[in-house]
């Protein structure tokens, strides 16, 4: 026997009130000597008896009928053991079905998703009228296709036949959470929850066990046995986060094994733009993961797009990788300071064929010399294309058709400078600015909470000179260097600086060794404010010979210029801020992340978003509609197929066109499975090694007995009134004894 409100048997403590009002109201007897009575007491023992003998029944019947009452308000059930409790109990359950995209595996007997949806009906055909159901399909969210119970049958079933297999990875965790909160509202006394999965490990992290919050019967139904054999793209990478055109590009692809066999022969193939370019074949070992490389030249500019392919396998959604890249073309550089020729020298080395005279021979063989990075740098110097101008020129020069501005060490930003600066940023352009001891803190001070990423402190001069220490590797200015980093003999030194005090919304990219900021970013919109704590200015001074002759020499504040980590720096620095907001590499969404991108001179406007297929149909419109926000951000949730998204947003004047790709999470390639008792132990589960329901199948009777049993609390209540009346009938019996006795 169980009980459905079982604080109620509290109230069996009130079947003791009868019994403490009856000694309380006990009657003491008073013995009377009387001579003339003395035959009359062998008749009074004798009605004593029969008297207190009623009065006992009546106290035990009051006491029972107290706990009777107590009883049916608990709610008491029969399960299986006892003839009364053969009746079948009405059932609601909830159906979990795994929809994951690990379920389109093909196995030797048909798709597992497919099974599993035969399970799932079987198990609704076992209800009978009067019952209930509920069907979640799961991922890595709960997709509740039907919130509340229903006794619809008919349309839950129907619902199952038209389930797919999503693209999403598994977390078991949310599903059975939104089962338990369905089944908590069902008051029924057989609570059923039925998980049919193929129990994949990866949908089992990350959390611990769960509790049972409807006290329902939980079963755990697997739609496959064994190993499984999987192989799939686990990441594409790009050897430079910054990509020029007619530059060997590599592309490193990772690819993994997940069998307990080798993998003997298999073939990656690399499409752009739809077309194969290159094929590969390898080989694994079993559960290994291989990194194979594949270099093309991207001729034009702009963004392109394409994916990677392997040999088709049991599991093809993650046999493909998507990916686009901006390839980079002609970016217009405004170089404004008094001497930057040097820096439009470092920009663009073959703008020109004739060099400044004053350039000294060290500085002429850094400038056409090849960079000593590692072999990964390419940098795209035919495409920065530098102009030069001063302060003064700057105040009224038309900024139009240029993309990055060099601040080069202006001592002073005057009112029209900043009015320049502004409204460049503002047009989602870039800045970077060169600050050193000539540059006024307290002049540039004042936009240090508008567009400057930190405040000027006092001079810092460096004896011995310092070195950049640490930098953000990944970061695309410094991932083409060598591992090894500044930190060789020949890196660049620096004699003074500035101390700079970051803003809230900067990002240290690169400290000296002393831990002074060298490098700080800051993004506003679509524009990004680099400021390198380094002079470019020379200081002049002048000594004299033993013939009294002046000589002028040149000190340096740093070595830079002729220092072979100044020109791709200062390359990828350029780079870098022309296309920061822009989709450089591989998107890295997953399916169902949201996709955030910025375009502040179409805000308040529309973004109309679609699905590239190699297959698509001209005549159907797969388009989505997106409204950006008054601040010029767009956000589309929309990302549930995997491949290439392309953005359409109609300006007044132009038509913006971008990219961006989404892949499957690679985690559920995996599809080695969580040991199934184990998996019953964290959720309070039963499995199907049960011998009703072995080898997963299901059969009605081997469900339907355990449905059996059958709420008493009616028959406890007829059982109370039919006691109610004993009771009275005694009473008022012992009450006519006693008056006909007096």
């Amino acid at each position: 026997m169980a009980f459905l409100n079982p604080l109620f048997l509290l109230g069996l403590l009130a079947a003791g009130i009868p019994l403490i009002i009856h000694l309380w109201n006990r009657r003491r007897v008073v013995t009377i000597d009387f001579s003339s009575l003395m035959f009359l007491m062998a008749a009074h023992r004798e009605n004593a008896r029969r008297f207190q003998l009623r009065q006992l029944l009546i106290l035990l019947l009051r006491m029972a009928i107290v706990a009777l009452i107590a009883l049916a308000l608990a709610r008491p059930f029969l399960t299986l053991g006892l003839p009364v409790a053969s009746v079948r109990a009405k059932t609601d359950l909830v159906i979990v079905l795994d929809n994951s995209y690990s379920m389109a595996y093909q196995d030797v007997d048909g798709i597992r998703f497919e099974k599993a949806k035969t399970l799932a009906i079987d198990i609704l055909d076992t209800l009978r009228h009067g019952d209930s159901a509920a069907l979640i399909l799961m991922s890595d969210i709960p997709n509740p296709i039907f919130r509340q119970l229903t006794p619809d049958l008919e349309n839950v079933t129907a619902a199952i036949n038209d389930a797919e297999v999503s693209y999403r990875a598994t977390n078991v965790q949310p599903s059975l959470e939104l089962a338990h909160e369905i089944l908590a509202e069902s008051e029924q006394l057989n609570k059923e929850l039925y998980l049919i999965s193929d129990f994949a490990q990866n949908g089992w992290k990350n959390w611990d066990r769960l509790l049972n919050r409807s006290g329902a019967r939980v079963s755990l139904i697997p739609v496959t046995e064994g190993e499984a054999h999987n192989t799939n793209i686990e990441e594409i990478r790009p050897s430079n986060q910054l990509i020029g055109v007619n530059l060997p590009l590599q592309l490193n692809v990772t690819t993994a094994n997940h069998s307990v066999a080798p993998l003997a022969r298999n073939m990656l193939t690399l499409f752009i733009e739809g077309k194969k370019q290159k094929t590969v074949s390898f080989s694994a070992a079993a559960n290994e993961s291989l990194n194979t490389t594949l270099t093309h030249n991207f001729s034009t500019p702009g963004t392109h797009t394409g994916y990677f392919s392997l040999t088709e396998d049991r599991l093809n959604i993650d046999n493909q990788r998507y990916f686009a890249l901006d390839i980079i073309g002609e970016v217009r550089v405004l170089c404004v300071g008094e001497q930057t020729e040097y820096l439009a020298l470092a920009l663009n080395p073959n703008k020109n064929s004739r060099q400044p005279s004053a350039v000294s021979n060290q500085q002429r063989d850094f400038l056409n010399a090849p960079p000593t990075t590692d072999s990964r740098q390419l940098t795209a110097n035919t495409t920065i294309l530098p102009t030069q101008c001063t302060p003064a020129e700057f105040e009224t020069f038309p900024l139009e058709d240029y993309d990055v501005i060099i601040l080069a060490d202006i001592p002073k930003i005057t009112p029209l400078t900043v009015a320049q600066i502004q409204k460049f940023i503002r047009h989602g352009k870039s800045v970077i600015a060169f600050v050193s001891r000539h540059s006024n803190p307290d002049n540039y001070n004042q936009f240090s909470g508008t567009w400057l990423p930190a405040q000027l402190g006092r001079t810092l001069t460096w004896t011995p000179p310092r070195q950049i220490r640490t930098y953000q590797e990944t970061h695309p200015i410094f991932d083409i260097f060598s591992s090894e980093g500044f930190s060789m003999q020949y890196a660049p030194q620096f004699h003074s600086g500035v101390a700079l005090n970051p803003t809230s919304e900067s990002t240290v990219i690169a400290h000296f060794d002393d831990d002074t900021p060298f490098l700080i970013e800051r993004s506003q919109g679509t524009s990004t404010v680099l400021l390198y704590n380094c002079g470019l200015l020379t200081q002049q001074s002048s000594t004299s010979n033993t013939n009294a002759t002046a000589l002028r020499t040149t000190t340096y504040t740093n070595n830079l210029f002729v220092n072979p980590y100044f020109l791709p720096m200062l390359q990828q620095s350029v780079l870098y801020t022309a296309t920061a907001n822009s989709n450089l590499l591989t998107w890295g969404g997953h399916i169902g992340d949201t996709y955030t991108a910025r375009y502040p001179q179409s805000a308040g406007g529309k973004a109309t978003i679609r699905l590239k297929t190699d297959n698509e149909d001209p005549d159907v419109d797969n388009s989505i509609v997106a409204p950006i926000t008054e601040d010029g951000t767009l956000r589309f949730q929309g990302t549930e197929r995997p491949g290439i998204y392309q953005i359409e947003i109609q300006t007044q004047d132009r038509r913006q066109r971008d990219f961006f790709a989404v892949n499957v999470d690679a985690t559920e390639a995996d599809l080695t499975q969580i040991p199934l008792q184990q998996a019953a132990a964290r959720v309070g589960a039963r499995t199907t090694a049960d011998p009703e329901t072995e080898d997963a199948t299901v059969e009605a009777d081997a469900y339907n007995v355990k449905r059996h049993g059958k709420e008493i609390w009616g028959e406890l209540l007829l059982l109370t009134v039919c006691l109610m009346l004993l009771e009275s009938f005694l009473s008022n019996r012992e009450k006519a004894l006693t008056v006909g006795e007096a």
